[in-house]
């Protein structure tokens, strides 16, 4: 997806308009399907949004509003109903990696290299799909924390972009590393003569690094784009904190709330909630498992193109039934973490808590990219490492097929 591209030349340095590949338009609206069937059930429900004429539709009648393989079959046809009830749209998909192994793969082939470039980003890497009819995008100008490629699908885009100079003193506190949308007085055609416009069709693709402001435009048509986003910051205190709080509200349970008769005061004129609550918190913040969960949150993005978000695993078949080998696709990562007697296994940023698993350093070098054994020559891979052998092996093994690390391949003819 970005064969040819001097990246270090232009990254995090200044807008370009680079040649790209002509993505599979059917694939993405699939995706997209799949996406839609699952909203409800995401962690961030949000993460599939759409935008309607001057505002965003509310979950409780978003369903209405996304795409389905029955009714629309294609984004073309998914446009037409939409436009027959509304005057502009703006279908939003983050995270839309998670909805197919394949793509995901696909993605990451085109993220290494920037990755290999420009450093890994602390904000972590997302694919967002955007299907659209507007002039002006409904976010009008603003920056997020990302550096951008915007793979053009279908239809025509343009993109305003301005140094962060432009707008950083009606910006606020700490705009540089946080994501800032602009009053809607601030018009692009107002500023034009600060901007670098970057616009294209099909097969172009458009970036701009993650200090610039930004606003999209269109020509009133279908639009579709993928965009790749490299995220330069982490607010490592809001991270802290929500982690901190959701498990202090797991372990405090109802016991975190005060009312009824004021209790008496503790020791120091302390209430016992308050108390109590400081006692768990102070507990959590200095907790060698809260330090691990964030070395497992690195591990897991280290193992996956910097992607926070990644598919769910695959399914498995039986291996005792598969004919031919099993390969170690391109690509596949897996490293290992060992902490207080545990080795965790990170696999293309899946996680596996393995208790005795230390052996699995000398099992590592065997899953190098391109390695081809029988499940048997697999097998004793393990079992000569230290490993598992007989059906907790072959479990062991299954786990590997479901994260990516290992795929069933046919018999020789």
């Amino acid at each position: 997806m970005n064969d040819g591209w001097d990246i270090a030349s232009f990254w995090e340095k200044e807008p370009r308009v680079l040649d790209g590949p002509r993505l599979d338009e059917e694939t993405l609206f699939g995706l997209a399907v799949a996406a839609a069937a699952r909203r409800a059930g995401l962690p961030d429900p949000q993460d599939v949004r759409v935008f309607a004429d001057d505002g965003t539709v509310t979950p409780a009648r978003v369903d209405a509003y996304l795409p389905s393989a029955g009714r629309d079959g294609s984004f073309a046809r998914y446009a037409e109903r939409m436009l027959a009830a509304v005057g502009s749209f703006a279908l939003t998909i983050n995270s839309l990696q998670q909805f197919g192994w394949d793509f995901w793969q696909t993605l990451r082939r085109a993220t290494d290299p920037v990755l290999a470039a420009g450093g890994w980003s602390a904000g972590g890497v997302d694919c967002h799909l955007i299907a659209s009819v507007y002039g002006t995008a409904p976010t009008l100008v603003h920056k997020d924390t990302a550096g951008v490629f915007t793979y053009v699908v279908r239809g025509f885009k343009r993109f305003y972009t301005w140094p962060y100079e432009v707008f950083a003193g009606i910006a606020g506190e700490e705009a540089t590393q946080r994501q800032v949308n602009l009053p809607a007085s601030i018009r692009p055609e107002d500023h034009l003569d600060t901007a670098t416009v970057v616009e294209g069709g099909p097969g172009s693709v458009l970036y701009w690094p993650s200090d610039r402001w930004h606003c999209a435009m269109s020509d009133g048509r279908l639009a579709v784009s993928l965009h790749l986003a490299h995220y330069q910051w982490d607010d490592r205190l809001a991270l802290l904190l929500r982690r901190v709080r959701r498990l202090a509200a797991s372990e405090l349970g109802t016991g975190r709330f005060e009312g009824g008769p004021v209790p008496e005061a503790g020791p120091g004129g302390d209430r016992s909630t308050d108390a109590q609550v400081r006692k768990v918190v102070s507990r959590l913040v200095d907790d060698s498992a809260l330090d691990l969960d964030l070395r497992l949150r690195r591990l897991k993005r280290r193992t996956a193109s910097n992607f926070e978000v990644i598919p769910p695993p695959r399914p498995c078949p039986d291996l005792s039934a598969t004919p031919g080998p099993l390969t170690v696709p391109e690509g596949s990562v897996a490293r290992t973490l060992t902490a207080d007697g545990v080795t965790y296994l990170a696999v293309n940023g899946h996680i596996l808590r393995i208790t005795g698993g230390a052996w699995l350093d000398a099992f590592l070098p065997w899953l190098v990219p391109g390695a081809a054994h029988s499940p048997e020559e697999w097998a004793n891979a393990a079992a000569a490492a230290g490993g598992p052998s007989g059906p907790e092996c072959t479990a062991f093994l299954g786990e590997l097929v479901k994260r990516g690390a290992l795929t069933p391949g046919e018999a020789d003819a």
